[in-house]
């Protein structure tokens, strides 16, 4: 039986900053054909649903006319919205989640969920989605996928130090479990079952403040998750082994900015 993320809206809140400069930023050449592939326009209706801190959003919001941001947590937004205003886009932010798409916000021309979906109850979503997308309209799910680089080969040991201090809960467990069901799959089962995926492949060199940073912006290794005895210690267990692993602090690795994009049948 399917079990659904409890709704915990703070989940990521003591792990903002950290999410803000250590995830991988997505690919703007991504973006570019995302926006391409689904035919946004400046008259486009696009959300981004489960935004975070806008990372998605704020360069996505350049294909548009007009952008729509939700997401659970109050301070995500609160850091969308500052950095809107740094950036001088206009971008409606809202709280809220997938429960709460109300019709104002169709029609929608694209909808994307970035690092998002699985927290989602994601037969209801995209049910919900179905009334709110336009006819010719699609939902892109958006991520990262990390690739070693041959010169120097470090994410195992980054994982292996999540791993060990992480904090998982039963969610967790079972969404890496067996039973999980693929997010490709949960779609090919909704309305919007014609599924393509678009990739980029990027070659970056990731500094050692960003790499702590991205240790720390997980769930179930955030500050709060960890408390301040175990965030110190796994803080420096991971400077420590990445700075024994490259004594310079500079990390490659090739960063692959994903998007599974999925439309009604025509």
């Amino acid at each position: 039986m399917a079990q659904i993320a409890p709704i915990i809206p703070d989940r990521f809140t003591s792990a903002i900053p950290h999410y803000v400069s250590g995830r991988p930023r997505y690919s703007d050449r991504l973006i570019a054909k995302l926006a391409q592939e689904t035919k946004l326009t400046p008259q486009s209706r696009v959300l981004d649903l489960g935004c975070g801190p806008g990372s998605l959003t704020l360069p996505l919001s350049r294909y548009a006319g007009t952008t729509f941001g939700i997401d659970i947590d109050p301070a995500m937004i609160a850091t969308a919205s500052a950095a809107t205003a740094d950036a001088g886009a206009v971008i409606d932010w809202r709280v809220g989640t997938s429960f709460d798409l109300d019709a104002s916000l169709a029609p929608l021309d694209l909808v994307t969920i970035a690092r998002a979906f699985h927290w989602m109850d994601r037969e209801a979503t995209l049910q919900r989605l179905d009334e709110l997308v336009a006819p010719a309209g699609s939902i892109a799910l958006v991520n990262t996928e990390l690739h070693p680089a041959p010169e120097l080969k470090w994410h195992d040991a980054f994982e292996e130090l999540r791993t060990a201090h992480g904090r998982f809960d039963d969610f967790y467990r079972w969404r890496k479990g067996n039973d999980w069901e693929a997010h490709t799959s949960v779609l090919l089962r909704s309305p919007f079952n014609v599924v393509e995926t678009i990739s980029v492949f990027e070659k970056r060199l990731t500094p050692l403040d960003e790499v702590v940073a991205r240790a720390l912006s997980f769930s179930a290794n955030s500050p709060a998750a960890l408390g301040e005895d175990g965030r110190r210690a796994y803080q420096n267990a991971v400077h420590d082994r990445m700075l024994s692993l490259s004594p310079e602090g500079i990390f490659p690795e090739i960063v692959e900015t994903v998007a599974i994009i999925a439309k009604r049948p025509d």
